[in-house]
Order: structure tokens, then C-alpha cells, then sequence
């Protein structure tokens, strides 16, 4: 029974990716990079130096710095890593190239909904701010039905993407260890209940310090690994991009990976590794200190570049040491392997554990946060206290569900996501636009005063 109904999640889930998701974000995605004349890179340099910077007359809750770890804590997830492995074993290698793609449009996409999200966010009632897609689709759509429908998709999100997957993730290799997983599962619940009952200010803080440090050692890693396998980096790319779009005569019709699959799944693990455009991103930018929405749309064009960094270099270990071929392993246990297999020793193997259990942790974390907040926005503080109990006490769950069966769940919660926002980002698509480009105007009318005095 299992088996089909997860074989009916993967078609419908497929088949909604390819014919809605996919010609969606492209056309929105492109249009945003033509008329904010291709943001995502020609303000990337800009990004990085503001990311650290104070503002005067600056209004929110934490600093720009602790926003973007709280974002960073939610993208750095274990999609970073089991993703690549899935994205490899079910789409082939040109699913790499088309998550480039999707993170690339995607960018944009998210850059429009930071804007959006810190414009109309809200002071509550205990002086936090929130924001994210629910309150632009509210108060500036005005589609009160459709907002609380995001905030819905929200929490389903949480649970199946920031919970369950994450903690799955985790699960494998230590199991593979000896460790029993339900047992593993009430430790972390344990540990992510200390923090979260902090609030948000604590996991920003607590983000800030492990995000850097979780960053650096996984990437450090692999790119020691590429560096020991450089004559096999060329030829990877090179079997990324032919299979792209010639994937039969590439893999020689073996193993069955056509076009559509492979956009598919890249758009998929591009969305799930990103979460450019589904919301939370915004969600946990809203809090951030500032003096104009556009800035905070600036400093997020940080977070897709470096988790398609984190993906990439995931992705060429998995295909220069040739793990990604053998069909008997899944998910984490496939990254472990290559890890191992790359550096000759099994030092490389705990180095991925230690990386999944903090990427699963903060993730796990920076997700709760985001469905707090969806749970205030649909029915007040009092039921999103207790939210929190329930989070951490389903945490366990995801120790013993199938990781098929995670997957495909964390993937249609994802589409609901997204489906729901891009409503919000195309309809204020205009406001984007206009207040992006008076932003950049009087920023040079303050270059030219200054220049002159």
C-alpha cells in the first residue's frame, strides 16, 4: 500500500513540477531579471558588503548578519547534501545544470518577495516584527483567503521540509553507525527544544555562530576532494551540461534519465535546497533591522549563491569519485560514501555526519520560526506558543518514516508553497520594480551631493 502511494506522489508530484512549476518560475523569473536588469549579479558584490553593515535609522528586531544566518540556518539543510545524492539517482547528472537555472531565476524571484515581505510587516503585540508572503498577499493584494492558504502550506511545510526530512537525513548515517534512530530522534528533539523556546532572537544568535562554522568544514571537505580528483572535474561538467539536454545518448539509454526528468528534479532539489521563492525567506527577513525594504532584498541575493556553492561542489564529489553510480545507495548514505571515498580514509565520512547533524539542526530550527509565525498569523499567539511542543515532540517521527515517502511529501508541500506566493510576487510585481529603481536613483542623487560638498 506504501509502495503506491508513494509511486502516485512522485507521478502527480512530476508531472505538477514539469507543467506548472517550471514554466511559472521561468517566466517570472525571467521577467523579474530583465527588469531589475539582472539583480542577482549585478548586486551580488553589493550584497556581500552590506551584508555586515549598521544602518542609521534602522528599524527591527535583529541585524542584517543575524537575518541572514537564520536564513542561511533554513537553506544550509540537509538538501544541500541528500539532495544532490537524490537529485543524482533520480534525475542523472543533468538535473545539476537545471538547479542552476532554477536557482538563478529563483534569485530574482526571492529579491522580490524580501522586498515585499519587510514592506508589510507588522510590529505585534509583544514588539516583534513579522512579515513574509502572508501579510503582502493580505494587506497589499488583499486576498485575505489565498494569504491564509500560504500560512496553511506554511506549517505542512515545516513539518515535512524542516522537520521530518532534515531529521531522516540525520538518521541514515548514524544508523548505518549503530545508533538506534528513534533514540537519535528524541535527542535531537531534546536539543532543538532548548534553543527554540528561546524564540527567535536565540536562534538568529545561535544561527550566527554555527552557520560559518558548518559552512567551512563540509566545504572546506569537498573542495579538498575535488582538489584531489581535479583531472575528473572538467569531464563531470562536461557530463553535467551534455546530459542536460542529451541525456540518452550521454548515459546510453541505461539508465532511463530523459529532459523532463531532469528538469524536474533539478527544479525540485533547486527549490528545496534554495527555498527561493517559497516564503520563508522573507518570513525570517522580516525581522531584520533596516531602513528600506530594497536593502533587505540586496542582502538575501547572498544566500542562493552560497548554497548553490555548497550544492555544486556536493554534487562534483558525488560524480568525480563515481558513488552516484552505485544503486545501493540512497540519500545521505550515497554523500557519506563519496566523502570516504574521496579522501581514502573514513575521516571523510564523520566529517558529512557532523555537517548533517548541524545543517539538520539550525535547519530544523530557522523552520520552526517560520511555521510559529504562520500558526500567529491563522490563529493568534496562544495556539503558536504551544505550536513549538508540537514541533519538537513530532521531531522523532521522521526517525522511522520511509525517506521516500519524506521526500515526495517535502516536495508537494514545497509546490503548495511556492503556488501560493508567486501570486503575491506577480501581482506586486510593479512595487518591486518602481520602489528597486527610486531606491538606486536616490542612492546616486546621495553619491553626486556628496560629491560635490
Amino acid at each position: 500500500m506504501i509502495f503506491y502511494i508513494k509511486n502516485l506522489l512522485a507521478q502527480c508530484n512530476e508531472a505538477f513540477t514539469f507543467c506548472v512549476i517550471f514554466p511559472l518560475i521561468l517566466l517570472l523569473g525571467m521577467y523579474l531579471t530583465i527588469t531589475l536588469r539582472c539583480v542577482q549579479i549585478s548586486k551580488l558584490k553589493m550584497s556581500f558588503c552590506w551584508l555586515l553593515k549598521k544602518e542609521a535609522k534602522s528599524q527591527g528586531n535583529i541585524s542584517h548578519y543575524q537575518a541572514m544566518a537564520s536564513v542561511l540556518a533554513g537553506n544550509f539543510g540537509t538538501g544541500n547534501i541528500s539532495g544532490m545524492a537524490v537529485a543524482l539517482s533520480t534525475g542523472g547528472p543533468g538535473a545539476l545544470v537545471w538547479m542552476w537555472i532554477m536557482a538563478f531565476l529563483g534569485a530574482s524571484i526571492q529579491y522580490a518577495s524580501c522586498i515585499l515581505g519587510v514592506k508589510y510587516r507588522i510590529k505585534n503585540e509583544e514588539g516583534e516584527y513579522v512579515g513574509g508572503p502572508m501579510y503582502y498577499i493580505q494587506y497589499g493584494l488583499r486576498y485575505k483567503k489565498i494569504a491564509r492558504l500560504f500560512a496553511f502550506f506554511t506549517v505542512l511545510g515545516a513539518l515535512a521540509v524542516g522537520n521530518f526530512a532534515q531529521v531522516n537525513s540525520v538518521i541514515l548515517p548514524l544508523q548505518k553507525l549503530g545508533f538506534p534512530p528513534f533514540i537519535c530522534g528524541i535527542v535531537i528533539a531534546v536539543f532543538v527544544a532548548l534553543v527554540l523556546i528561546g524564540g527567535m532572537q536565540r536562534v538568529a544568535q545561535l544561527a550566527s555562530f554555527i552557520v560559518p562554522i558548518k559552512a567551512v568544514l563540509y566545504l572546506g571537505t569537498a573542495i579538498v576532494i575535488l582538489a584531489m580528483h581535479a583531472d575528473k572535474i572538467i569531464p563531470s561538467l562536461h557530463l553535467m551540461f551534455d546530459a542536460a539536454l542529451h541525456p540518452y545518448s550521454t548515459m546510453g539509454g541505461i539508465a532511463g534519465f530523459t529532459v523532463s526528468k531532469a528538469i524536474t528534479v533539478g527544479f525540485e532539489r533547486g527549490l528545496f535546497a534554495t527555498d527561493a521563492g517559497t516564503g520563508i525567506v522573507p518570513i525570517l527577513q522580516s525581522s531584520a533591522r533596516t531602513s528600506n525594504p530594497v536593502i533587505d532584498g540586496v542582502v538575501t541575493l547572498v544566500a542562493p549563491f552560497l548554497v548553490m556553492l555548497v550544492c555544486t561542489t556536493t554534487g562534483l564529489v558525488l560524480l568525480v569519485t563515481g558513488v552516484w553510480q552505485q544503486a545501493d545507495l540512497q540519500s545521505t548514505n550515497m554523500v557519506t560514501q563519496a566523502f570516504q571515498q574521496g579522501l581514502g580514509h573514513s575521516f571523510g565520512a564523520y566529517v558529512v555526519v557532523i555537517a548533517l547533524i548541524l545543517f539538520a539542526f539550525t535547519t530544523i530550527l530557522a523552520w520552526a520560526c517560520c511555521a510559529e509565525k504562520a500558526i500567529r498569523f491563522l490563529y493568534g499567539s496562544f495556539p503558536s506558543h504551544y505550536f513549538k511542543y508540537v514541533y519538537i515532540f513530532l521531531i522523532p517521527l521522521g526517525s522511522i518514516l520511509h525517506v521516500d515517502l519524506i521526500w515526495q511529501l517535502a516536495d508537494i508541500s514545497i509546490s503548495c508553497m511556492l503556488i501560493t506566493n508567486l501570486i503575491g510576487i506577480a501581482g506586486l510585481s510593479g512595487q518591486v520594480i518602481r520602489d528597486t529603481k527610486e531606491y538606486f536613483l536616490s542612492q546616486k542623487g546621495v553619491v553626486s551631493l556628496n560629491s560635490i560638498s
